[in-house]
């Protein structure tokens, strides 16, 4: 949401896929979004995803594939199309072993693939406390590419889900820039 959001704003013709079997991003996109227009397409099924996926390719400046937070196959077939794979976690043990076996997965898709598609873990909802720390150095300790850009659990990306609003003021807007910065350098996103 947010990067579909902020890219629009910048002006980036944006497409995002939806392949998350919930459709919380479609569902927000139609009923909730308020602000610059992207284009947005709900699709579970892997083979039409993977259609979608070149087609919009061909499209836009960017498009961002929402999948599910676990292994299924639109996810695989999303991550082998990439350009770059960011894989959100929250601090929990049961979420880092989950990240750890998602970037696992997509090195193994790039190896298949024959082609470079990297990936990293962006830390979400986070808190500055001891589990925080704690979660980087498990991160650190299994070897997973982290970006330094990290979300905060901020009201305003909770309100983001309701008012359809990218934030504006506060705290968040230093964290989507300094994140939209990093993505940036990397190439990544367009600059």
């Amino acid at each position: 949401m947010l990067l579909a959001g902020s890219l629009a704003a910048a002006g980036r013709k944006v497409i995002a896929l939806d392949a998350d079997p919930t459709q919380a991003f479609s569902r927000w996109a139609a009923s909730a979004y308020e602000g610059a227009a992207f284009e947005t397409h709900a699709e579970v099924d892997e083979a039409r995803l993977a259609h979608l996926i070149d087609r919009a390719a061909g499209e836009a400046d960017v498009v961002l594939v929402d999948t599910a937070g676990f292994g299924n196959r639109a996810a695989a077939v999303a991550m082998t199309s990439a350009d770059a794979i960011i894989v959100p976690t929250l601090s929990g043990e049961a979420d880092v072993t989950e990240a750890e076996k998602t970037i696992r997965l997509a090195e193994g898709l790039a190896r298949a693939a024959r082609r470079e598609i990297p990936a990293a873990v962006l830390l979400n909802k986070v808190r500055r406390t001891q589990l925080t720390k704690h979660a980087m150095a498990e991160i650190a300790a299994a070897g997973l590419p982290r970006l330094e850009a990290t979300l905060s659990d901020l009201v305003a990306y909770g309100e983001l889900s309701y008012s359809g609003r990218i934030p504006a003021a506060g705290p968040a807007v230093a964290e989507i820039a300094g994140l939209l910065a990093e993505l940036r350098e990397k190439g990544w996103i367009p600059a």
